[in-house]
């Protein structure tokens, strides 16, 4: 991967959490679980705004009763 390419990787865990008021705990949940994608350098996870932007969270809780 070129650094052009590896500098567009900018969030940190922890940056992403507070974007989606989420826990860090939660994000590393979504990397574990194949649903969020980033890149680990040097030791630490990095996502692209982009990426963390569009990602499409399931809605939480009991479905709403049709009527």
């Amino acid at each position: 991967m070129d650094p052009k390419e590896m500098a567009e990787y900018s969030l940190t865990v922890e940056e992403v959490a507070e974007r989606w008021s989420v826990t860090p705990s939660r994000v590393r949940q979504l990397i574990a679980n194949g649903r969020l994608i980033g890149l680990m350098r040097a030791g630490a996870w990095f996502f692209k705004p982009a990426t963390v932007d569009n990602f499409q969270r399931k809605s939480r809780g009991r479905p709403k009763k049709q009527k």
